[in-house]
């Protein structure tokens, strides 16, 4: 199969003909966003031999997976930054067509755009010699004066997480030790918090400080500690209260997760309660933002005791040897 022929198969079925701004078939897609909202926008990768191996693909990880693990670690971000996501532009890179990017990839592209309510806007396919890339760009729209961001969290806010940081971390070890896990599985597949991000930002008075936790709650968490210029203290009881809970270590360096950390104003904590009832979007009290003295820094705890037993490297980095 040549490109041509693969554009034919694939993408020249899912162009929308009664909406022409939106994309595919094209040379470019024309967006249009709504009156007093800002672009936002969003890119990210899953490379083979970084992000997945090309064995799992025949095993547990098919290609529907892999579709839906990067539409919704991209989509993470979007929601990370109080946003809606609105269409998607996918480059990708293979050895040969149709390869792995066949039907069952593009199935699950098609659930994960009615889901999410986006459209396939365009992208680019190419070769490469050896394994796979795929890079997706999810575009979407903010009131321009309602963006969550890293730096605006404050000493005396109160710090959550939805979901269950961790666990994604301990599903990947299981899947790679041959332990049964079930398909829904957080790793394999990241609940998307869209939902629960677009309805908060609508209900706060005021807009949160966020981060997606894709690389591990320990360094996402550093990350709005030096942009907003705060310690932290974290207590990660809640997160461990299951019998089947990850481990501490899993808990803060494992990544992946693709949940939202929110640092907020104690007087939006109700509020942020009711959006996560309404939601169905569990979601766990950490901690609190403190004054920062000589430098920012965390302190871990565990129903109340510091954790002295922390991997150095809290968090993925793609470079780190």
């Amino acid at each position: 199969m040549n490109e041509e022929e693969w554009i034919a198969r694939y993408i020249h079925p899912r162009c929308n003909p009664t909406h022409p701004l939106s994309g595919p078939g094209d040379d470019a897609a024309v967006l249009p966003i709504p009156a007093g909202n800002a672009t936002v926008l969003s890119v990210d990768s899953l490379v083979s031999g970084q992000h997945f191996k090309i064995d799992w693909l025949n095993d547990w990880h098919n290609p529907g997976i892999l579709a839906r693990r990067l539409l919704r670690g991209s989509l993470s971000d979007i929601s990370a930054m109080g946003g809606t996501a609105t269409g998607v532009l996918l480059s990708l890179e293979s050895a040969q067509l149709p390869g792995f990017f066949s039907e069952a990839f593009w199935e699950e592209v098609d659930t994960e755009m009615q889901l999410h309510s986006m459209t396939l806007l365009g992208g680019n396919i190419t070769r490469c010699a050896t394994g796979l890339s795929l890079h997706a760009t999810v575009v979407g729209h903010v009131e321009a004066d309602r963006s969550w961001r890293r730096n605006s969290a404050k000493p005396g806010d109160r710090i959550g997480v939805t979901g269950f940081p961790g666990k994604a971390a301990q599903a990947l070890d299981q899947l790679q030790s041959g332990i049964p896990v079930t398909d829904s599985d957080p790793w394999r597949s990241p609940a998307s918090r869209q939902r629960f991000a677009t309805a908060l930002n609508r209900k706060m008075k005021q807009t949160a400080c966020a981060i997606d936790l894709s690389d591990g709650l320990g360094l996402d968490l550093q990350r709005v500690c030096k942009a907003s210029e705060i310690s932290a203290q974290i207590d990660i009881a809640p997160l461990v209260a299951s019998e089947d809970a990850p481990s501490p270590s899993q808990i803060v360096a494992g990544g992946e997760d693709y949940e939202l950390l929110l640092v907020v104003d104690p007087e939006e904590i109700a509020t942020v309660e009711e959006v996560a009832v309404e939601t169905g979007t569990p979601f766990h009290w950490l901690g609190n933002a403190e004054t920062h003295h000589d430098r920012p820094a965390i302190e871990w705890r565990l129903a109340g005791e510091t954790i002295e037993t922390l991997p150095e490297k809290q968090g993925w980095d793609p470079f780190q040897e």
